[in-house]
């Protein structure tokens, strides 16, 4: 965004009032790039609710659902036992947007407010009650190195900030048998958790696992969250990080192209095991309907990428390793 002051028209023409003001200063610019409040708030809103409720949920695991909802009707100070989930889940999600959109407004590309997305199904056990959340981008990069700075800083920050939830939740976890066959769900171990796990419970005795609360089943979903967004498919953030990479020549298009393919046939391949991925693999193909798979060059794809900005990328990809979970959820 350019925030400098303009010289007036040197037309000799009399010139109206809006005419006269320097061109940053337009009102017609102004609006095109002023921050929108109400949609952001709300969606806010909405997402706090659900998330509460599935938190709640989350905390009377013996209570069916609906009866935990209809309960709630009538005992709405119920909704506090969710509040330690839904703050841990809003933080993560927040700290990862709050990543892209502060390096966004460093580099002068306008953006909207984090748009929360509130999830209908959070009435459905394991539900987070949010989709996550995204920001709009409503200027061109400027360059590769805001696009690998904008685009990295999102999951390193949500990283940053659902480490020492998880950290937190671990200390206090249950240690205790595997549920019998036909009884369980299990969660996927990322490397991050298996470490912590490791460096707080040692290693465990056979046949033994670990239950999280709903704080570590937020951390968890951190991680599934950002796992998902560091994926090398279009204008996710790891698509982002891709083209700050590889740039627009042909070389790197080519490459662009066949992770895309690889990603999208590891999905395929991963459904077998965790339908889910078919799920996210049919929400991007849509995304890439209406987005497009074919990255927008920055306006400057010339210049080439700063040492730092190559560093935090690789940060990023390490963060994708560990982070990522081939199987996020199975039933025994």
């Amino acid at each position: 965004m350019d925030n400098r002051l303009h010289p007036p028209d040197s037309d000799p023409a009399p010139h109206s009032s809006k005419d006269t003001l320097p061109h940053a200063l337009r009102p017609d610019e102004a609006g095109r790039h002023r921050t929108h409040w109400r949609r952001p708030t709300v969606l806010f809103a909405c997402t706090f609710l659900t998330t509460l409720i599935s938190g709640t949920i989350m905390e009377h695991p013996a209570v069916p659902p609906l009866v935990v909802l209809f309960t709630l009707v009538t005992v709405p100070s119920l909704l506090l036992d969710g509040l330690p989930f839904s703050l841990s889940v809003l933080g993560i999600l927040m700290a990862h947007e709050m990543g892209h959109y502060l390096y966004a407004r460093w580099y002068g590309v306008h953006t909207s407010l984090p748009h929360f997305i509130p999830s209908p199904f959070f009435f459905i056990t394991p539900n987070p009650g949010t989709f996550g959340a995204v920001i709009v981008t409503k200027a061109p990069y400027p360059n590769r190195q805001a696009l690998m700075d904008i685009g990295a800083a999102g999951p390193i920050a949500g990283f940053i900030v659902a480490v020492p939830i998880m950290a937190y939740s671990l200390v206090g976890a249950r240690v205790d048998l595997m549920p019998g066959e036909g009884e369980g769900l299990y969660l996927g171990e990322p490397l991050v958790f298996q470490a912590l796990a490791y460096l707080i419970h040692g290693p465990l005795p056979e046949d033994y696992t670990i239950y999280l609360d709903s704080v570590g089943l937020a951390a968890w979903f951190g991680c599934l969250v950002t796992m998902l967004n560091l994926l090398p498919v279009g204008q996710l953030d790891g698509g982002h990080i891709l083209y700050a990479f590889t740039g627009g020549a042909a070389g790197g298009r080519r490459l662009q192209k066949n992770l895309a393919f690889a990603s999208f046939a590891a999905l395929a391949v991963l459904g077998w095991y965790s339908p889910g991925w078919w799920v996210f693999g049919v929400l991007l193909l849509l995304m890439g309907r209406f987005s497009g798979f074919h990255h927008p060059a920055p306006v400057d794809d010339a210049a080439p990428l700063p040492r730092h900005s190559k560093w935090l990328g690789w940060l990023a990809v390490l963060v994708f390793i560990l982070t990522c979970m081939p199987v996020p959820i199975s039933f025994t």
